[in-house]
């Protein structure tokens, strides 16, 4: 497998961090191959503990909330009458960003939906074919992952 990108690193150690919440920076970083300390600044920087909590509510209602919003600033936009009913700069910058936040919940549960079916597998696994087997099919699936990225 090909060495991961700075960006493919970040969007990897983003998963795990959404995705186990059992999970430390310190195994985060190890898996990924980054230092913890680069893991701390992503998660600061990027707001992941507040993207996780997001995460918990649950895609439906998440995406259902956005698309609301999005609907009802329409909405306003078209009520303002003929020759008004355009997006001005902030109502273009409210569309973008809530737009994109729609692609990234669509995009992030994808992945989400993947770690989330494979930890499950990864439970059966150890389960039933013990230890050993279990821990090929989590290298496995690691590499399976990153490929995602």
């Amino acid at each position: 497998m090909a060495e991961l990108t700075r960006e493919q690193k970040k969007d990897y150690a983003r998963q795990l961090y959404l995705n186990d919440s059992s999970i430390t920076q310190a195994e985060i970083a190890e898996k990924v191959g980054i230092s913890k300390v680069t893991v701390c600044k992503w998660v600061k920087e990027g707001k992941w503990e507040e993207l996780q909590t997001s995460l918990l509510v649950g895609k439906e209602e998440q995406l259902a909330r956005l698309y609301r919003q999005l609907r009802r600033l329409n909405d306003a936009i078209e009520e303002r009458g003929e020759g008004n009913d355009f997006a001005g700069s902030k109502d273009a910058d409210a569309i973008l960003k809530i737009t994109a936040a729609i692609k990234n919940l669509e995009t992030e549960t994808n992945i989400a939906e993947k770690m989330a079916t494979g930890k499950e597998f990864l439970s059966f696994v150890r389960k039933t074919s013990g230890f050993d087997t279990s821990k090929e099919v989590a290298r496995l699936f690691n590499a399976y992952i990153k490929s995602c990225l």
